[in-house]
């Protein structure tokens, strides 16, 4: 899982031009640590559907999926196991 949320950091800070090293992100509170809005965050999430390989079901969309790196994290573990699986 570090690996996923190592990347997802990437994926941050390319995705929205981050002027800052990923390994600077919280795990947490990441709307209000990046200034975060809906279009940054679905801009972030395309990135990380395209980064993983996955799809990222609309009734899954909330705050609290991009807030926390490590809920995001596990989710796109869990994705990328069922699209494996498929």
């Amino acid at each position: 899982m570090a690996d996923i949320k190592g990347r997802l950091r990437q994926v941050l800070v390319e995705s929205l031009d981050l002027r800052r090293e990923p390994d600077t992100i919280p795990d947490t509170n990441l709307v209000a640590e990046l200034g975060l809005d809906s279009i940054n965050t679905i801009e972030f999430l395309i990135w990380v559907e395209s980064e993983f390989g996955i799809e990222i079901a609309d009734e899954d969309l909330s705050v609290d999926l991009i807030d926390d790196l490590s809920r995001l994290a596990a989710y796109v573990e869990q994705r990328s196991q069922q699209t494996v699986a498929n």
